[in-house]
């Protein structure tokens, strides 16, 4: 039996998290969603996921920057893929520093999201 592949999605806001959670599961997915940084961390550590999709603003004025590098202080290498409204310089500068990650754009395009989940 193939295990499914399980997915960490950050974020905080409620429609985009269950429209993407619904699209992910109805492929097969499972899904975990949190909504800020340290619970981010925190599910890192405990649902062990394949791959984590991290807005970039998330709840209690907390960072999808902010929890990739903690995570990548841990050691923990799983693939980012950083889904953000912003199109500041400073947050493509911080996010390339952050290993095995990649940027999408808000409003997320989901055969775009997919074809990267497929190769990472």
């Amino acid at each position: 039996m193939k295990l499914k592949k399980k997915i960490l999605l950050v974020e905080d806001e409620l429609l985009i998290a269950k429209v993407l959670r619904m699209q992910l599961e109805n492929l097969g997915y499972e899904v975990v969603n949190v909504t800020d940084a340290n619970q981010a961390v925190d599910q890192t550590q405990q649902f062990h996921p394949d791959f984590i999709i991290l807005d970039n603003y998330l709840k209690n004025k907390t960072s999808g920057i902010e929890a990739a590098y903690s995570i990548r202080k841990l050691g923990i290498e799983t693939p980012i893929i950083f889904v953000t409204g912003n199109s500041f310089e400073i947050t493509s500068i911080q996010t390339k520093t952050i290993s095995n990650s990649l940027v999408l754009s808000k409003p997320i395009i989901f055969e775009e999201l997919i074809n990267h989940l497929n190769t990472l």
